[in-house]
């Protein structure tokens, strides 16, 4: 359809080489789970979907010992990044796949205050790197970092520790035998507080993440380590620690560099290791900015977005040098989310070769470039193939020609050192992170969704999906009385701009204009001045032909001519300063209305009032407990039923800590139900992102079904919310952030964050991993 685009999937955030064989290559996504490809990347195979958590951000392989370290948890920093659940070991990883895990000791330890505690090492969080003692595969060292879940993006727990753990460095013994006799310590790599509360136990090790560790390849015995640690907003705090007596009960770190970042985000450091001429070198990208008066060196390019800068130590990280000139900027802003690099050694520093990755093309940033001079001057641009928003970059280590990597749009492969790139985005490869899914009222092979990075895509025919539009894919919808008529909203990268688009030609690529405002303007309506909008701004269809279209920011607005134009049909704001997250429009009625905050707060109105009632608000009165509401859906056959579905942690599943609520009378006095379930039919305590109800199902005459789609699967309810079961044999264990039945077919379609769309007949109620990206 003339879209020039290459293929993509979902976030990379790993990869592992084999030392000898170019071709056995390990992939992880954000929520994808783990592949493996024994041709390069040609095809793909899934060696994770049995996990607990599909979220990875680490990648250990012990090719010696047949055997790969998998993280979980996503290290990186932004909002979308979901915590995991500890290390797993894949067993025989080329042969006979065998998963051990999670493995999570506890840890037995006083708080601050000096009470016991006892809570695992990794619970709650995410995994930032994985690092072997070089004398003992059996022994690890763990870097541990923060994480958050659903779409509210919020830690786990309410970041509460414990039963957090607490972010830094952990060691592993016995790590290759049996689960239960892996033991961990708590390594202290600083000892400073700086007074931000980060002492939470006793004595004090500080609170902090680890992105980086290397050990010294010189060392054989791996007593000498270098690790990376994330500062505050203190200065002077954070940077780089090494230790001469790694293997001592308890280490002891000196600060060898201390970051210029005033940013605790952008305090990210990312190492890499080589030996040369009997020294070690090691260059580190970081996320200082290319330029601070007084910091040492200036990088050549400067700009506004000028964050991401390179040192090198050539003495095994006791000292540090200046600023490169080259790669100033590389990360444009984004470097607590972007940092990919990898490096040749040369015969001298004028020779090592380093390629560097950052969020995308622009006038300093970098997306993919290359550096033949050691950093000396600016990087020459190599991202044609790429996507933006890199993670990783991994040269094979049998054949420095052949180089992987990991950015927003999947995994990437060159064959000449970096200089172009194909992408290995295949139908093997399923690691799409869709946002949502909207579905042709009669055509069960037309599916419009949009997602994270790679924009809205559209199956017709199936099951090949094709980008219909640019951005970050949010909401997407498709009339339902003129399907060729669709939305979406995107997050464009453009400053203040607020709004949607819309097709008539069925989304075809190209299709697409605009409506909504940029700057300080308005624009069919809609206003960029306002307290608050999400990233992916809500919307939502009501009945008519075409349907009414509804968008939310911090204020409800409505249009009847295919989004052209907008009134505001809300109070404005109804909350300062508090973004809508979720609408829900009656299909019977376009006057039933109902709105959800982000804080929770619940409205609605039965007339088509532009003044909306608070139905339940946050704090004293509130019967619903104050959490990010993701979704309200209107009964499908009564305009007086809803239902509200929760995001976040309850911390029990009594019914006052209900994730799922039903709404009635809403024509006269509202009830609010919880409808959690109990005992062996109750949800579990996760996050809830999704909720779809089916009135007609053939195999419940007089019953509505109500599917919850969570951060850890789906489940079902066939008797109002009494009890709820896991719903689909076959599907992991992913975050479900949309579903929709089709009205036709009654199949149940899901959009996973992070394995693509999944759908079950009501035959057979079986989900079949039928689509790809």
């Amino acid at each position: 359809e003339g879209n020039p685009r290459v293929a993509v999937s979902g976030r990379i955030t790993a990869i592992e080489i084999d030392p000898t064989d170019p071709n056995k290559v390990y992939v992880s996504a954000a929520q994808g789970g783990v592949y493996r490809s024994l041709d390069g990347g040609a095809t793909w195979v899934q060696l994770f979907d049995s996990a607990q958590s599909l979220a990875v951000g680490a990648l250990n392989l012990d090719a010696a010992n047949n055997r790969l370290w998998v993280g979980t948890g996503e290290g990186n920093q932004g909002g979308d990044n979901f915590a995991g659940i500890g290390l797993y070991r894949i067993d025989n990883v080329n042969t006979s796949p065998a998963l051990v895990g999670p493995i999570n000791p506890v840890r037995n330890y006083n708080d601050g205050g000096g009470s016991p505690v006892s809570s695992g090492f990794f619970t709650g969080r995410s995994i930032t790197k994985i690092a072997r003692y070089p004398n003992d595969p059996n022994t690890l060292l763990i870097g541990v970092g923060g994480g958050g879940t659903g779409l509210d993006g919020f830690p786990p727990f309410g970041n509460n520790s414990p039963p957090l753990a607490m972010q830094g460095l952990t060691k592993l013994s016995n790590a290759g035998g049996a689960i239960g006799g892996i033991t961990g310590t708590r390594v202290a790599v600083s000892t400073i507080d700086t007074g931000q509360g980060l002492c939470l136990d006793t004595p004090c090790t500080v609170d902090r993440a680890v992105f980086d560790i290397v050990f010294d390849p010189q060392d054989g015995s791996g007593n000498i380590v270098i690790v990376s640690l994330g500062g505050t907003n203190v200065a002077g705090d954070g940077g780089i620690y090494r230790s001469v007596n790694a293997l001592a009960g308890s280490p002891t770190f000196t600060q060898t560099f201390i970051t210029t970042s005033p940013d605790a985000g952008l305090s990210r450091l990312d190492l890499r290791a080589f030996a040369r001429g009997g020294s070690t070198f090691i260059y580190a990208a970081s996320g200082e900015p290319a330029n601070n008066t007084g910091s040492g060196g200036a990088a050549l390019c400067i700009d506004a977005d000028s964050s991401g800068a390179l040192r090198r130590s050539g003495d095994g990280g006791l000292t540090w040098s200046n600023k490169l000139a080259g790669g100033g900027g590389f990360c444009g802003g984004q470097c607590f989310y972007d940092i990919g690099f990898a490096v040749i050694p040369g015969v001298s520093i004028a020779s090592d070769k380093l390629l560097l990755g950052g969020s995308y093309n622009g006038t300093c940033s970098k997306q993919q470039a290359t550096s033949l001079d050691g950093g000396a001057t600016e990087f020459a641009d190599q991202a044609t193939g790429t996507h933006a928003d890199t993670h990783v970059i991994k040269v094979a280590p049998s054949n420095p020609l052949i180089v992987y990597r990991g950015d927003d749009g999947g995994a990437f492969k060159s064959v000449d050192g970096g200089n172009t790139w194909a992408t290995l985005n295949n139908a093997t490869l399923r690691a799409t992170q869709f946002q949502s899914i909207a579905l042709h009222p009669t055509d069960p092979s037309i599916t419009l969704g949009g997602t994270q990075d790679n924009g809205t895509v559209r199956m017709n025919g199936g099951p090949t999906f094709l980008h219909a539009d640019d951005g970050d894919g949010g909401y997407a919808m498709i009339d339902q009385g003129t399907p060729t008529v669709m939305y979406h909203t995107y997050y464009s990268g453009v400053a203040n701009q607020i709004g949607y688009a819309v097709s008539t030609s069925s989304g075809d690529f190209n299709t697409w204009n605009y409506r909504g405002c940029s700057g300080m303007g308005v624009g069919n309506g809609i206003s960029c001045t306002v307290s608050a909008v999400n990233f992916y701004a809500p919307t939502a269809l009501g009945p008519g032909t075409p349907n009414t279209t509804y968008f939310g920011s911090d204020r409800l607005m409505r249009s009847s001519d295919m989004a052209t134009n907008h009134v505001t049909v809300s109070q404005a704001p109804l909350v300062n300063g508090v973004a809508i997250s979720a609408i829900g429009i009656a299909r019977q009625d376009d006057g039933y209305r109902m709105v959800g905050n982000s804080d929770g707060h619940l409205w609605y109105t039965t007339t088509g009032s532009a003044t909306l009632t608070s139905l339940d608000p946050v704090g004293g009165g509130s019967m619903i407990p104050d959490r990010y509401v993701s979704r309200v859906v209107f009964d499908p056959t009564n305009k007086n039923t809803a239902y509200v579905t929760l995001d976040g942690y309850m911390f029990g599943t009594a019914a006052a800590n209900s994730h799922v609520w039903k709404i009635t009378n809403l024509n006269t006095t509202p009830v609010l139900t919880a409808i959690n379930g109990s005992g062996g039919g109750a949800l579990p305590d996760v996050p809830t992102n999704a909720f779809a109800a089916d009135a007609t199902d053939p195999l419940f005459p007089g019953i509505t079904v109500l599917y919850v789609g969570t951060d850890i699967g789906v489940y079902q309810s066939t008797d109002n919310g009494a009890n709820w079961i896991p719903y689909g044999s076959g599907l992991p264990r992913v975050a479900v952030f949309d579903m929709a039945v089709h009205p036709v077919t009654h199949v149940l379609r899901i959009a996973t964050h992070g394995r693509g769309l999944w759908e079950a007949s009501v035959s057979d109620v079986i989900f079949a991993n039928g689509f790809n990206n």
